[in-house]
């Protein structure tokens, strides 16, 4: 199945950050890792890892970021057709700094960053694939993407972590499968509590809204009835791209034909194998992977 992400492209450089971190001094630090990094990249590298024939959207010009960023996709065997070069493009760039505990303090840069320019996709290139991933930044190319998948029948997995208002509320009013944080859903309603969140913008949208809220799980509404999917305890080591990572495992698990429970069983243990190591790349489970060990309930 053809899958298209699109969004942000980043390139990360992770580092261990010390205890006693001394500002103003050089520290030793246990890591400094590169790595590509942003939402649709991350799902690209994951989706391509459980098996899909995956394709990534987004410039690239002459410099170094845009060959690390481009170098990280094609590794992962996502496909390079739809890189398109555009001299001045780069990358966005981040530091992302890990603490002892997993947690992550970034710190990014969009400068010299160019928005995909709907002009240079061609429709009939991409109205036989089978899903859209689409983040919230890049939201000119992501807003077309996802009035093409309108057209033409194409599920869309919207990764939105925060935008413009109205932008946000256009987004979800497209999107099959809107997956938002609790705090953009929050921001989204007006209400506090993941449920709550889930009641009022289930009426914004006919898509099948899931929310994400981290360590504390996920949540959906089915029926009319809020489901919750406890994250897995793993012992963390960073938490960079783990959100990602559920909407790669989430959108796989919709194109296998899953129901809402298992999609939800699914991206969460996918998300909780990819917490286990330092850097959000480092590690995917693949196809195999995840048939032997993801505990999705079987119906009888």
């Amino acid at each position: 199945m053809k899958v298209l992400c699109s969004g942000l492209n980043v390139v990360d450089l992770l580092v261990s950050t010390p205890k006693d971190l001394k500002v103003g001094h050089k520290n030793e630090c246990d890591q400094i890792l590169m790595q590509g990094g942003a939402p649709a990249g991350n799902a690209a590298c994951g989706m391509a890892s459980l098996g899909h024939d995956t394709y990534f959207l987004g410039y690239v010009g002459d410099n170094p970021l845009s060959i690390v960023a481009k170098s990280e996709l094609t590794n992962y065997n996502v496909k390079d057709d739809f890189l398109i070069y555009k001299k001045e493009a780069s990358p966005a760039i981040a530091i992302v700094q890990i603490d002892d505990q997993g947690e992550r303090t970034v710190l990014y840069s969009i400068k010299d960053y160019v928005p995909f320019n709907p002009v240079d996709l061609d429709e009939d290139a991409v109205k036989d694939f089978d899903l859209f991933l689409v983040d919230g930044y890049d939201t000119t190319i992501n807003i077309h993407l996802l009035e093409i998948a309108k057209r033409h029948g194409i599920k869309t997995v919207l990764d939105m972590e925060s935008a413009d208002m109205d932008i946000m509320k256009t987004m979800l009013s497209l999107s099959t499968d809107p997956i938002l944080p609790l705090e953009c859903a929050q921001n989204l309603s007006g209400e506090k509590e993941a449920a709550n969140c889930l009641k009022v913008i289930s009426k914004m949208t006919n898509g099948q809204i899931v929310i994400t809220d981290g360590s504390n799980g996920s949540y959906a509404l089915e029926n009319e009835i809020v489901i919750h999917q406890p994250a897995f305890k793993v012992d963390v080591v960073d938490t960079t791209g783990c959100g990602d990572s559920f909407h790669a495992a989430y959108a796989s698990a919709l194109l296998q034909g899953l129901d809402l429970r298992n999609r939800m069983i699914y991206g969460s243990f996918f998300a909780s194998q990819v917490a286990q190591h330092f850097g959000g790349r480092t590690f995917f489970p693949d196809r195999t992977f995840m048939e032997v060990n993801c505990p999705i309930q079987v119906e009888h």
